[in-house]
């Protein structure tokens, strides 16, 4: 570590230890920062919800159309022992 690093870090560590410092920090964290991640939830809360709904809705299509194949229908009536299979 270079000596100008060194004392950037020894500053820092001194700034963070100093109680007005975090009465300033839990301030800002309190009245600016959790107001802003509130209002960023709640605006993304619906998309999030609609993107949800959509997934699950490709998962559905998906397992329909995989289920309906003919070469899945044939695995299963032989793995059900009710047809043998085509040679």
């Amino acid at each position: 570590m270079t000596i100008l690093q060194r004392a950037i870090w020894m500053a820092a560590k001194r700034a963070a230890a100093d109680p007005r410092v975090q009465a300033k920090a839990a301030e800002i964290v309190r009245d600016e920062i959790v107001p802003r991640a509130k209002l960023a939830l709640d605006t993304a809360r619906p998309e999030i919800r609609r993107v949800k709904e959509n997934i699950r809705q490709a998962g559905q299509d998906l397992r329909k159309s995989v289920s309906e194949r003919r070469e899945i229908l044939r695995a299963k009536d032989f793995l059900d022992g009710t047809k043998q299979p085509r040679k």
